[in-house]
């Protein structure tokens, strides 16, 4: 299975033009957390808006969904609580006869 925390980790500190100086990925009890030590001229709302507008690059053409919240800040660093979700619906016919078939839509 493909693991989009790290793709997408990986792709932004690659970037040319960052929103951050710094970023790190820590993860406890299995939830990944974003470090992030902002560019003094970037927002905390620009920054979100960053995040978002990549993550959605990431997983266009697909059905995974992306979502984050801002934890706290820590010496100078923000936090952010983040994952990226399989769809809860299954999307194919296992041919089990479900009542809630997706032949059945």
């Amino acid at each position: 299975m493909l693991n989009f925390e790290i793709v997408f980790i990986t792709q932004l500190q690659k970037m040319n033009t960052k929103p951050f100086l710094q970023l790190t990925n820590r993860q406890f009890a299995g939830m990944n957390f974003l470090y992030v030590i902002l560019n003094p001229n970037t927002s905390q709302t620009k920054f979100e808006n960053f995040l978002l507008t990549e993550a959605k690059r990431l997983i266009s053409g697909t059905d995974w969904s992306f979502e984050y919240q801002y934890v706290r800040t820590s010496n100078q660093r923000l936090v952010y609580r983040f994952r990226f979700r399989a769809p809860e619906e299954k999307s194919f016919c296992c041919g089990n006869q479900c009542p809630h078939c997706i032949l059945k839509r």
